[in-house]
Formats: structure tokens, sequence, C-alpha cells
């Protein structure tokens, strides 16, 4: 009876191992899509040549200038100011902990990475993928991270052999970095997409800047060593996706191009006025304006270049408004008198207004960098971008003059609002959101 019992006992093991195994296998068999999709998350095909959407995160300042990031210290001197730090240079602004030791690897693998990208031109084969880019790490003003904030910087200094390539500036109460960067409102936050929710900022935080203080990429979770699935079989690095940023930035090209495509063109931004002169003003009395952006301090946008080809433009083709807006970066700022002078030398007969701009907030609202122009009717709606214009082009000047006479059919599907934007920019019904953008992150 015994020996009964433990064969039937063993038996009803066999049936349950039996009946596991063909559980297992009949799921394998059956349910690979689900297994794909919830543990792989495969990704939407890249759109355009910035690794979108999987590789975007929302920020309502992404192609808006960095807010001015200074230093104070606790007799109300400035220590430290951002613009000057960078110099013009494409740069990684990096928010970290000091006591973090993830984030004290992140520093100072970035800096490792900033090194061989520019030692990469002495390379022949690979020259064209060399990138100058500098780390700005700004440490957080807690107790915990100024304690260790001299342990940090010899772990750089020592250890990765990059303080060259990384600065480490250290946040406090006086300049409060941290929550100028931080404190915006992500409308959609949430699980699924479509909750408002208060988004501050967090260690490893990081933004991608180019050369003219644009953010041109926001990282919410900037863990370069990292590396994220692009496909249901392959997976692309951070680093990869951040160098790949910087070596298009180095010709011109950014995300920004793409974003006034999707999000802008067709639509009108929120009215503005500069040095007391509303824009409204200055779109009557044609069907055409056009509106330039431009560096004061640099001789390629002016006296040997934009402004120059603009002026011979407008006097030659008189029947469009022309506006210009300077920069409004230090050294730009205060080359504004002397170009400005110059206009009214050279271009005394043309119809040319110059403009300084103010925080850079006009060029923050047309996501536009020195060397964009922008083409639009007299109610304000932008026709159509172009980016790093020359003037001097045939074909550049022969489709402004078709958007004078016939304006951009494309844009009459937007009259009564667009598929996924319901009406103007600054208006409560308007969405910044594209269907490439939701929430892949």
């Amino acid at each position: 009876e015994k020996q009964w019992y433990q064969r039937r006992v063993r038996g009803h093991f066999a049936d349950m191992l039996f009946v596991l195994v063909c559980s297992v296998l009949l799921l394998l068999g059956t349910a690979q899509e689900t297994f794909t999709t919830e543990y792989v998350t495969p990704t939407p095909e890249i759109f355009g040549n910035h690794h979108r959407p999987y590789f975007f995160n929302y920020h309502p300042n992404l192609c808006g200038r960095v807010p001015d990031l200074r230093q104070i210290n606790p007799n109300g001197v400035e220590t430290w100011d951002y613009e000057s730090a960078t110099n013009g240079q494409a740069n990684i602004l990096y928010l970290s902990e000091a006591h973090c030791g993830t984030c004290q690897s992140v520093a100072g693998i970035s800096g490792m990475l900033a090194r061989r990208w520019k030692s990469l031109a002495s390379d022949s084969r690979r020259e064209d993928l060399s990138v100058d880019v500098q780390v700005v790490t700004l440490n957080r003003g807690t107790p915990k991270s100024r304690n260790k904030l001299q342990m940090m910087t010899r772990r750089i200094e020592k250890y990765y052999k990059v303080k060259d390539f990384v600065q480490i500036v250290q946040d406090n109460a006086f300049s409060e970095m941290w929550d100028i960067l931080g404190s915006f409102v992500d409308p959609y936050g949430g699980r699924f997409g479509n909750e408002t929710m208060v988004v501050r900022s967090k260690k490893n935080d990081m933004y991608l800047v180019d050369r003219w203080g644009r953010v041109i990429r926001f990282i919410r979770e900037g863990v370069i060593g990292r590396s994220r699935t692009s496909s249901a079989t392959t997976s692309l690095h951070w680093r990869d996706v951040i160098h790949h940023d910087f070596v298009l930035e180095k010709d011109g090209e950014t995300v920004c191009d793409e974003l006034q495509a999707e999000q802008l063109q067709c639509f009108k931004v929120d009215e503005w006025s500069l040095n007391g002169v509303a824009f409204r003003n200055l779109r009557t009395g044609s069907a055409l304006t056009i509106l330039v952006f431009i560096r004061a301090d640099m001789t390629e946008y002016t006296t040997e270049g934009t402004l120059r080809d603009l002026i011979d433009l407008s006097i030659r083709w008189n029947a469009p408004n022309y506006v210009v807006v300077v920069d409004s970066a230090t050294r730009s700022a205060a080359s504004f008198a002397t170009v400005d002078l110059y206009r009214q030398t050279i271009g005394s007969s043309s119809n040319v207004r110059l403009l300084l701009d103010e925080g850079n907030k006009v060029a923050a609202s047309y996501y536009a960098a020195p060397g964009d122009l922008v083409a639009m009717d007299d109610k304000g709606k932008i026709l159509q971008f172009f980016n790093r214009v020359d003037l001097t082009d045939a074909s550049l000047v022969a489709e402004l003059e078709r958007l004078h006479l016939m304006g951009n059919p494309d844009c009459d599907i937007y009259v009564t609002g667009g598929p996924w934007q319901t009406g103007e920019q600054g208006s409560a019904m308007y969405s910044t959101a594209t269907p490439f953008f939701m929430n892949f992150t």
C-alpha cells in the first residue's frame, strides 16, 4: 500500500510538470507578439534625422534659449555666468548631486566623450565626426551635495582626467539655477500622457545646447552609459544619440529645423514688440513680411553676409516688409548700435527695420537661430521657414516671390484648425504636441 501511494504521488507530480511544460510552450508559440510589446517596447520609426520620437523628452523650453544662469555668492557678488563660460560653444548642461556616485560617473564619462570626440579631428578617416563640446555640471545646492563637491572635483581631475572639458559649478540659495531650469508644467505627463504635472529639476537631467544657447535636446535620465531599445532586436546608446546631434549641430542642423515646420508653420505666434515697436504695425501694407535673425558681432551676418544681402534685396525688391531681429547675447547686443549705423548708411533707401531682441524672447518663440528667415503674411501667419539662408541664391528669392504672390497653399487646410493643432499659439486651445511626440520616452 505504501509503494502504491508513492507511485501515485510521483504520477501526480509528473502530470503537473507535463501541464506546466505544455503551458509554457503554448505561450511561447502563440504570445510572442505580447512578449515583444510588453517587455521590449518596439519603437516607432525614426522621424527626421534626430532620433525621434522614441529618443525624445518633452520640455517647454525646447529650442528656446537657456535661461540666464549666474552663480552668486552670499555677498551678492556674481562669480560665474553661463554665457561667458560657454563662450559660444556647444555644450552639455548636466544637473548632478555630488554625493551620488552615478552623477560623478556621468560627469566624468561626459568629459571623456567630449575629449574623444574632439580628438577625432586628427583622424583623417573620421574627421567629419569630430565635434568640440564642453560639459557644464551644476551641482545641487543641498548640504549633502555641497559637502561632496571637493570629492567630485578630485575624481574628475584625478580619476577621469578631464578637468579641461568639465566645469563644475556649485548652486546655492542665492543662484537657484536648478529651480530656474526646472519648475515647468508638463501637459502630457503621467503614464498615459494625459495628465498635467508640475515637473522640477532632478539629478541626471541633461540639456544639449547648441552654439547659440538653444536647447536642442532634453534628457530626463541622462545616464549616458546606458542603452535604450530602439527596435525589437537592437539598442542604441544615449552617447551615440548625443554625438549624432552635435555632429549635425556643427553644420547648423538641429531638431529645431523640424519643429519649426511641424509646430509653427501655417500658424501664428503671440504678438510681440521690441524697442517700443509693435511687430503688428511693421507687417501692415504688404502681403509678405520677411523676418530675419542675425548676430551683430559676426560679420557673416552683417557687413559681409546676411544683412548686407538683405539690404541689397530690399533695394531691388521693395514690395515686402523687411524686419531684422538681432540676437541679444552680450557681445551681439554690444555691436547693435554699430550695425544699425551701417544699415542707415548703406541702406538709407531701403525699408529694412533693425530691432534688438530682449532676452531672445522673439527668437525663442520662432525656435530660430541666426541665419534663419521666416516668411509670413500681413496677419502674422507663418508661410514658410528657411534655415541658414543665402540671400544671393536666386532660387530662394524666387520662392519668396511666389509666397508673396500666392501664399502657401499647404496652409489652407489649417484655416479652421489642423488635425492636432486647434487654434493659434498662446490660446487655451493650442497644443504644441504632434502625434510624433506623445510620450514615447
